[in-house]
This record gives structure tokens, C-alpha cells and sequence, in this order.
């Protein structure tokens, strides 16, 4: 048979229990971080295919003519010949995605991209853990 009073320590949490509410209900909720807008998006991009620009000299490699076509301020054009795009836009397609790329998101048009612009697979690949990929492919909800 059940005892018609609560125990002690059940009282005790009866009577702490509200004041825990009203606490986690007057605590402000912190602002989240508002999302890149577009402009932020680009210059993310940009900055990431400039680094890009960067390692594949580093490594002794001659960038693809207008990686950072389109980019602000950047006026060279992609003139490889259509060959060499051709295999870089298969190349694109065929690649897996990297994990925590999810398939149809803007990171996922970010990364096909880079290595539609020449961008080896394995370095898109390394890339698409950078913050400025982050930032890049970060869409607007």
C-alpha cells in the first residue's frame, strides 16, 4: 500500500522543483550566430580558392588558369583547353563526397565546384574541412 505522505526527500525536490523552472525560464537564451550572407559566402570561397592558388604552387604545380575567376578583383579567365575542363567537370561529378557533405546541400556545390575549377579531388577533399569552406557553404535558412 502506498503511503498517503510524500518522503522527505521527495518533499525536498517538491519544493526546489518550481524554483529550477522559473530560473531555466528567466535565463536569457543566448543570440545565435547570425548565418553569411551572400556577400560573406563569396569572399569565403575566394579566400579558400587564393589559399588553394597558394598550396598548389607550394607543391610545385602551376594553379589551373582562372581558379578564382569571378572572385572580386580577380580578372583572369579559365583557359585551359576543353579537354583538360572536361575531365575536371567529370572528375567533379564522379567524386565521393567528402564526409559531412551532405548530397544536394550548398557544400556539396561548393566542393564540385573547386574541382570543376581544377582543384585536385584530394585537396577539394582536405579543403572541405577548412573553416572557410565553412563559411563558403553555409546557406541561409
Amino acid at each position: 500500500m502506498l503511503s498517503p505522505s510524500p518522503s522527505a526527500p521527495f518533499r525536498a525536490f517538491l519544493r526546489a522543483a518550481p524554483l529550477a523552472l522559473l530560473a531555466a525560464c528567466a535565463a536569457p537564451a543566448p543570440a545565435p550566430e547570425p548565418a553569411p550572407d551572400a556577400v560573406d559566402r563569396i569572399a569565403a570561397e575566394c579566400a579558400l580558392l587564393e589559399r588553394t592558388e597558394t598550396m598548389i604552387g607550394a607543391a610545385g604545380q602551376t594553379a589551373p588558369s582562372g581558379l578564382r575567376e569571378g572572385c572580386p578583383g580577380v580578372s583572369a579567365r579559365d583557359t585551359r583547353a576543353l579537354d583538360e575542363q572536361m575531365a575536371s567537370l567529370r572528375a567533379a561529378t564522379g567524386a565521393p563526397l567528402p564526409p559531412g557533405v551532405q548530397p544536394g546541400s550548398l557544400a556539396e556545390t561548393v566542393y564540385r565546384r573547386m574541382i570543376t575549377r581544377g582543384v585536385p579531388v584530394s585537396l577539394a577533399r582536405q579543403l572541405s574541412g577548412d573553416p572557410l569552406f565553412a563559411i563558403a557553404s553555409h546557406s541561409a535558412t
